[in-house]
């Protein structure tokens, strides 16, 4: 019998970080194709998992988001698509875009239904934004870009942030700065499908090494900051 596929939906609001979108690449390494590709033994490709990525973006199929680095990626779905109904996804991915970005109502309004459907809601980095202007982390445990939270405290007073690289609370994830990503679906894919095929990906992958926690605190992370500002302030930003 074939299993059925994992459906995953990735929520574009563009512009986004282009690095922000490719963990999702490390789901698309589960797959039979990737592993037999690799010539893995067929012992580690019988693990493998069958996966379905939908790409979302309020403009809908056909369109192309724009992402950094001058690229975009093509749309696969609109908001109001059946391939993006919560009953139709099992993941939902929000990778992050401008910060200072407010989601519109409809794109609010879908995150909530996801999250009404306890459709598993990962996001990375500044994905986050979105999640909790729709009132998705209201409550519960979240983090965020590290240099950011004490923004995400102040506007988002509601939600217990944490200073990690990722959380986990209930079916919501969240990452911290942009390759935390990697680390956070590293984590989410060694819970939900442990064993030799998801250790052998996440190796290929070079992913998956670092703790949740920060090996420095807070503090010697903002002095660190200082430092970079004042050289770029008295020598110039290359030297």
């Amino acid at each position: 019998m074939t299993a059925s596929p994992i459906r995953i939906g990735v929520l574009l609001l563009a512009p986004i970080q282009l690095l922000d979108v490719a963990s999702i690449d490390l789901f698309g390494m589960l797959t039979k194709d990737y592993l037999e590709a690799c010539r893995l033994p067929l012992a580690l490709i019988n693990g493998a998992l069958p996966v379905e990525i939908t790409y979302i973006s309020e403009g809908g199929a056909g369109t192309i988001a724009e992402s950094t680095a001058s690229a975009g990626l093509r749309v696969s779905a609109g908001l109001a698509d059946a391939t993006s109904a919560p009953e139709n996804l099992d993941i939902l991915f929000v990778p992050g875009p401008d910060p200072g970005m407010i989601p519109s109502e409809g794109a609010q309004t879908f995150l909530r239904s996801h999250m009404e459907n306890k459709t598993t809601i990962l996001s990375v980095c500044t994905g986050i934004f979105p999640l909790a202007h729709a009132g998705i982390v209201k409550g519960k445990q979240a983090t965020g870009p590290r240099p950011l939270l004490p923004e995400l405290e102040k506007k988002f007073p509601e939600t217990q942030w944490k200073d990690r690289r990722w959380v986990h609370d209930g079916h919501v994830w969240t990452s911290a700065g942009i390759t935390n990503g990697m680390d956070m679906v590293a984590a989410y894919i060694r819970e939900t499908w442990p064993g030799p095929t998801a250790e052998a990906v996440l190796a290929m992958a070079g992913v998956g090494d670092r703790r949740a926690e920060y090996d420095s605190g807070q503090a010697r992370e903002n002095l660190w900051w200082l430092w970079q500002i004042l050289r770029a302030w008295y020598r110039g930003p290359s030297k």
